[in-house]
């Protein structure tokens, strides 16, 4: 087979070509990181890269629920603190009120206060996490609680609960009734306080050895809630860990298949440097082949 000129320059054109496209591919990857930045480049690799990013999203989401829980929780363990501080203010109060040196009139007074703990205690039925309210069950976007009839209201019994794998909901959410007691019960936290308040006012001191006995009781009843939020807060706990190890396989593993190994691009795009420059110097030999030249 005859080879011209035309097809000497042809080829040599080609292989400019071809190895500039490989100097630009290792460019990007070396300016990317990334060993595959399109289907082509590692059809199997693709799948894997998009398999993994998938399940990283999907934890991240999960890492944000966990996290999202125990902020729950803690805000809740936190209220159940200042709850329980209450009770112990208004037990105080009510075991001074019995004394019999206490005049109706202190008592009226001691009453006023105890109002004012009744206040803040429904406040806190009412208090809310990001917007949302933490002891009506599912219905979070309604207030539990009125301060004219907090007594006699029914909370929601639903239960918010957040996913942290594909297969695991946890509990968040505990409706205000197993906290401050069901509506219109005599150990409802707010009822007793109405009752407490009355006797008060009333000059009942007959009545108060009962109003100190359901304050205990309620107060026994926030350590039973405080320690399912704590027992629910260390699952959290549990499961960010979790998921923040399974979130570092899948990085690695992700990293292992798509991230470019750097010590190798620096020397293939070397290489493909050298060859370029040297096709260059070929090619200009070539170039300078003319008629002329066989002439001579």
């Amino acid at each position: 087979m005859r080879i011209t000129g035309t097809m000497q320059y042809t080829q040599l054109l080609t292989n400019l070509r071809n190895t500039q496209t490989g100097i630009y591919d290792w460019q990007n990857k070396l300016a990317t990181g990334q060993r595959i930045s399109k289907p082509s480049d590692d059809p199997v690799g693709i799948a894997y890269v998009m398999r993994y990013d998938t399940e990283l999203n999907r934890s991240d989401q999960y890492l944000t629920n966990a996290q999202t829980g125990s902020g729950i929780l803690n805000t809740m363990d936190s209220l159940m603190q200042q709850a329980d501080d209450l009770l112990k203010r208004a037990h105080t109060l009510t075991l001074q009120a019995r004394n019999d040196t206490i005049t109706p009139e202190e008592r009226k007074t001691i009453a006023a206060e105890i109002r004012q703990l009744r206040e803040q205690m429904v406040l806190i039925g009412n208090s809310t996490y990001n917007g949302r309210y933490l002891f009506n069950g599912q219905k979070t976007d309604q207030p539990p609680y009125t301060s004219a009839n907090a007594a006699n209201e029914s909370t929601d019994p639903g239960v918010f609960q957040l996913n942290v794998s594909p297969l695991v909901q946890v509990p968040v959410s505990i409706t205000g009734e197993k906290i401050f007691g069901e509506a219109g019960s005599d150990d409802n936290v707010f009822k007793i306080f109405d009752n407490l308040i009355d006797h008060l006012e009333t000059n009942n001191t007959g009545a108060l050895d009962d109003d100190v006995d359901k304050i205990l009781a309620a107060s026994d009843r926030f350590s039973v809630q405080r320690a399912e939020i704590g027992a629910r807060a260390n699952r959290f706990t549990l499961m960010e860990s979790r998921i923040e190890s399974n979130i570092v396989n899948l990085q690695t593993l992700r990293s292992n298949v798509a991230d470019v190994d750097y010590a190798d691009a620096i020397t293939q795009l070397q290489l493909k440097q050298n060859v370029f420059q040297a096709a260059l110097a070929t090619g200009a030999q070539i170039m300078r082949v003319s008629l002329v030249d066989y002439i001579k």
